[in-house]
């Protein structure tokens, strides 16, 4: 049992050291984009060019981004928030179900009715 339990272990350990990487190479990235981009200026429109207006790439990406972390966020919020509900659930059925158990093993076998 405490061999699966090391393993397990070890294996969130890696999954964390993953999760680094891939973050840190994400970051390497943009930063390189941005590196290359920086000082361009772009022109964005909205419906018409009569809501026009020009500003920096990097501002722009930097919008971008905290826009997609933001929804992001807030998408895995409401998972988690279902989840929870979910835990919740099961764990009422759990205790309901232990609270039988134990009353059915105070009981003689005699006194059990077997429901078919």
């Amino acid at each position: 049992m405490s061999v699966c339990l090391v393993k397990f272990k070890n294996y969130e350990v890696g999954m964390k050291y993953l999760k680094l990487l891939v973050l840190v190479l994400i970051v390497l990235l943009l930063l390189v984009f941005v590196i290359q981009n920086v000082g361009q200026k772009i022109t964005l429109k909205f419906f018409s060019s009569n809501y026009a207006f020009s500003t920096e790439m990097i501002v722009v990406l930097l919008i971008s981004l905290v826009c997609g972390f933001l929804i992001g966020y807030l998408i895995a919020g409401f998972q988690i928030l279902e989840q929870k509900k979910i835990v919740r659930v099961i764990n009422s059925e759990y205790k309901k179900l232990k609270k039988e158990i134990d009353l059915l093993r105070n009981k003689d076998l005699e006194d059990v009715e077997i429901k078919e």
